[in-house]
Order: structure tokens, then sequence, then C-alpha cells
């Protein structure tokens, strides 16, 4: 899948509850891999969500963890 595909994709936690959008992805370009996935929650805040918790990506992203968990890891 390229990066650009996950851009814009709603972020689901484990809940199946809507946590925000992917709106920018950290990736380390000379080992082809994704370090991290920002994800917008709400109007202003950003969380950085570790490839270790997300579950799938396909139409959706949905995570490993619930938005609480999400938001404790995070703080």
């Amino acid at each position: 899948m390229l990066i650009t595909k996950i851009m814009g994709k709603e972020v689901l936690d484990k809940s199946a509850n809507k946590i925000g959008l992917v709106v920018d992805i950290d990736y380390n370009f000379p080992l082809w891999t994704i370090n991290y996935l920002v994800v917008r929650m709400g109007i202003i805040k950003k969380v950085n969500v570790g490839v270790e918790k997300v579950d799938k990506i396909g139409d959706r992203v949905i995570l490993k963890v619930t938005k609480d968990e999400l938001v404790k890891t995070t703080a």
C-alpha cells in the first residue's frame, strides 16, 4: 500500500470508536519503515500512534488500543 493511500484515512480504536484522521506519517526512508502515524483528534489535538498500536489498515485504520489507552500513553 502506498503511503499516500493511508493519508486521510479514518482511525478507529479497538472498540470501533472513531478517533480521528491520519494527517501525517513519520517514516524511515533508508529502511523503508513507518515509525508512527500522526492522527488528528478534533480540531487541534494531534497524537503520534506507533505502528505497534496499529492492528489493521484497510478502508480504515484500526488500532489495538482504546481511545482512553491511547490518550494515556501519549500524555
